[in-house]
């Protein structure tokens, strides 16, 4: 495990370890309650390991989502390469559950995947899962022919069996002396609220279109192959997240999303949640880089993904991938400013860089820059300062009449970061234009420093004072 990355010797890893479709992202959404995993029946939906935190019964676990493993003459490229990542999940964790699918029966492909998995002599529990009717346990018998002395049936999907299985997980943990960390219940939520800022990592949204570079870079970033990474288009389906941990800097959480394709070429169902969830990460995230192809210029889908930054507010940085590939040709990166600049022009606040995942060129401009963008999002501002600003913006160019009204800006005050947004009390709040909206917003990001950051200014009505 690359040293950047967050420590996790103080609390125990467990993979999910199996055949594609048996189970495993729906059980880590039963265990996680949520559905954080895309859950379909098409085989393979999981490509690249998955981690989360879990507390059960008093101990905090680390839970590793895997691809599927298969038989070694069976597998395509992909498949080749997702086996290799749950082998890496396997090396890298302190017990294994393995699923099998009751459905199914037990298949050849089950026993070879278990006698390779017995020779990293791990710990682990064989889980039959999809067992949800009376007729489906009385299938159990066949899968002692596998040696072991226990199986868990459950159903992950309907969550039968689950206390029984995760007792058995932290009866094991214990056993291996890994301890418990209890919080009493009501500091837990007041803890985690007061010090949220100091405790959360920066969260950094990569999007893109299909095949970009957006795995090429995360890998660069963090110095290891976490994402799978080929020629093949939307090879990432799913939003993953790496955790990178730096010394005296804040934790990053990098999250790589599906490719976003334009909606007259996304027909098929998976490719729907990716983009759905790909959205929803934007929404959640802090910072968004933006991976364009600079081979292919600046298309409608990339414009509409500048949109999306605009439309949620969120801190946005542009890159220009595969920058080797123009940087001789003088014109075409002229074409590429020029096409650039327009499609930024809402959100021209936003820093660009001009880098190549694959050689590595200025992909170390990137964190810094992170760093300079997330000081500016997250700014916390006096009311007295702001309240300047708001003055000179005043001065400089006055409220116009609008629908015959006589527009007055009293005050405002800082009310929340992230970005920073602030509120400005009017006479006649909902008559202000929305040019002199964008107006004050480019008068405090200029006058405060906030150079790098969108703005929100809310506009509310002052009472008036009997």
């Amino acid at each position: 495990m690359n040293s950047k990355f967050k420590d996790k010797k103080t609390i125990p890893r467990v993979a999910l370890i199996g055949r594609p479709n048996v189970g495993k992202s729906t059980l880590l959404n039963r265990l996680t309650r949520t559905r954080n995993a895309l859950v379909d029946s098409t085989p393979g939906l999981t490509r690249d390991r998955r981690y989360a935190e879990i507390r059960w019964d008093g101990l905090t676990m680390q839970l590793i989502d895997t691809g599927g493993m298969g038989r070694s003459p069976d597998l395509d490229r992909i498949s080749r390469i997702v086996h290799e990542q749950s082998l890496k999940a396997v090396e890298e964790s302190d017990l294994l559950l393995i699923i099998l699918d009751i459905k199914e029966g037990l298949t050849l492909a089950d026993k070879e995947i278990i006698d390779a998995l017995r020779l990293y002599k791990k710990p682990y529990l064989i889980i039959i899962n999809k067992v949800d009717s009376p007729s489906r346990e009385l299938n159990l018998g066949e899968f002692y022919e596998l040696g072991v002395n226990e199986i868990i049936p459950i159903s992950a999907e309907h969550g039968k069996g689950i206390n029984a299985l995760m007792t058995r997980v932290v009866d094991i943990l214990k056993h291996m002396n890994w301890p418990l960390k209890d919080t009493p219940a009501n500091l837990e939520g007041l803890t985690r609220e007061l010090k949220q800022d100091e405790d959360q990592p920066i969260k950094v949204a990569l999007i893109g279109r299909p095949n970009t570079g957006k795995s090429s870079l995360l890998n660069r970033l963090v110095g290891e192959p976490r994402m799978i990474v080929t020629d093949v288009p939307g090879t990432t389906r799913d939003a993953i997240d790496t955790l990178l941990q730096r010394p005296d800097r804040k934790d990053l959480l990098l999250t790589d999303t599906a490719g976003i394709r334009r909606k007259a070429r996304v027909r098929n169902r998976i490719e729907k949640f990716s983009i759905i969830k790909a959205i929803n990460v934007i929404k959640a995230s802090d910072i968004v880089l933006i991976v364009m192809d600079i081979s292919e210029g600046i298309t409608d889908q990339d414009k509409r993904l500048i949109g999306y930054t605009e439309r949620y507010r969120r801190a946005c940085i542009t890159l220009f991938n595969k920058w080797d590939l123009i940087q001789q040709d003088q014109s075409l990166v002229k074409l590429r400013s020029r096409e650039l600049e327009q499609a930024k022009r809402f959100i021209s606040y936003s820093p660009h860089l001009n880098i190549s995942a694959l050689t590595g060129k200025r992909v170390n401009q990137i964190l810094p820059l992170i760093d300079n963008v997330y000081v500016d999002f997250n700014a916390l501002i006096n009311t007295g300062s702001v309240n300047s600003v708001l003055q000179r913006a005043i001065a400089k160019r006055t409220p116009p009449i609008s629908k015959g009204h006589h527009l007055k800006l009293y005050y405002t005050t800082q009310v929340a970061t992230k970005p920073p947004t602030f509120l400005l009390f009017a006479n006649y709040p909902d008559f202000i234009p929305s040019q002199y909206k964008r107006f004050l917003a480019n008068q405090f990001r200029e006058q405060l420093g906030l150079k790098q950051t969108p703005i929100r200014i809310l506009f509310r009505k002052r009472e008036r004072r009997s």
